[in-house]
């Protein structure tokens, strides 16, 4: 069953590309983001390194690589992936981490670009 708190749509999704303090996670492959394009002030994550990214990498090294802070457990986390699929399974390790207040985009880049023609 879908929890509704844990999910945004697109709607929500044009509202927090503009809201810095949202951390946008595309968690597709660098390669998928090379061929497809993002959306807007989202960083990349892939989803095999969304743990040890989220859980163990340095303060000073997240900023230098993603060029932000890195997140608390208290930030809005929202990932999202090609169909939906890879970014369910990033909210749920997030939330295994602690942060709380993690959701995922249900439609995610297939949706984003099916709308932004």
């Amino acid at each position: 069953m879908v929890d509704p708190v844990r999910f945004v749509n697109y709607e929500d999704m044009l509202k927090v590309i503009h809201e810095p303090e949202k951390v946008i996670i595309d968690v597709r492959n660098p390669d998928e983001i090379e061929s497809t394009g993002k959306i807007p002030s989202s960083i990349n994550i892939p989803l095999n390194t969304v743990s040890d990214t989220l859980a163990s990498m340095p303060d000073d090294e997240f900023l230098k690589q993603y060029q932000r802070a890195k997140p608390s457990a208290s930030d809005e986390l929202i990932f999202y992936c090609k169909s939906g699929r890879r970014s369910q399974e990033a909210l749920d390790k997030a939330l295994k981490l602690g942060f709380s207040n993690s959701k995922s985009y249900l439609g995610s880049w297939e949706d984003w670009s099916s709308k932004q023609k």
